[in-house]
């Protein structure tokens, strides 16, 4: 067979396509399982681009528009027009405690542990970050997942091609290019759909971990920030806590 003959065929089988069912079933096989994990990856990926923003814009209105210094009644007043930011979740769990904590006191004014008082507190808040922590990184196990193992899964289809390739110059006995060619083309197509898949994910992990991050650390910010505001509060305002503690309503329960 001479060059003009093979590049004829090569011309006429050489679609993607065909490609890929030139290489055998277990080559069609890593391919399906690559293009599954390419959907879960995106899928993933705009969830949490979308969950991850909205995060950042509540909280960032949310703080924009309150200010700790005017005490607990402009918190309350704010927290009530951004329920769906972290900081009111983190403000509605510190007031619950600190509420309870008055209930309390209010039976025994003469026995008020302040210190006892704040770390309940300060208990609560650290509670709810870890949940809003765990929210933030839900799912970023999955895309380190893929991209870790997406390559190794399309370096199995090149090998499988490969061999595939070899064991067709075996059986026909001849070595042209013709005959190694589709098994060769699948081993590289399925890297290249490795790569295609393992990329993105590892972009959006990298992402994603990089603005958990920040908000962890605005998060515990935030958390000193109210720990102030409350023990401000039961020093100087224990006199008349009827008047000084207002009752909050914590709005919908977070799931």
């Amino acid at each position: 067979m001479d060059a003009n003959t093979t590049v004829a065929q090569l011309n006429t089988h050489g679609s993607l396509f065909s490609i890929i069912y030139q290489g055998g079933w277990l080559s069609i096989v890593v391919l399906l399982v690559l293009l599954v994990m390419s959907i879960i990856s995106w899928a993933v990926i705009i969830r949490k681009w979308l969950f991850l923003s909205r995060m950042f814009k509540n909280a960032k209105g949310f703080l924009k528009s309150v200010e700790l210094t005017n005490g607990l009644a402009d918190v309350i007043l704010r927290s009530e027009q951004y329920l769906n930011s972290y900081t009111t979740r983190l403000f509605h769990a510190a007031y619950a405690s600190y509420k309870d904590q008055l209930d309390l006191w209010k039976a025994d004014q003469d026995n008020l542990d302040r210190q006892l008082f704040t770390q309940k507190i300060e208990r609560r808040i650290d509670k709810e970050i870890i949940s809003e922590k765990a929210q933030m990184e839900k799912e970023l196990g999955m895309l380190a997942t893929i991209s870790s193992s997406a390559p190794f899964i399309g370096l199995l289809g090149t090998v499988t091609g490969i061999i595939d390739a070899f064991y067709s110059i075996a059986a026909q006995g001849a070595s042209s290019i013709a005959v190694v060619a589709p098994g060769i083309s699948a081993a590289l197509v399925a890297t290249a759909v490795g790569l295609f898949t393992a990329i993105p994910a590892l972009i959006g992990y990298n992402i994603f971990r990089e603005k958990a991050r920040a908000l962890s650390n605005d998060m515990n910010g935030f958390g000193l920030d109210l720990l102030t505001l409350f023990d401000y509060a039961i020093e100087e305002n224990s006199q008349d806590s009827e008047s000084l503690f207002p009752d909050l309503k914590l709005g919908p329960k977070k799931n």
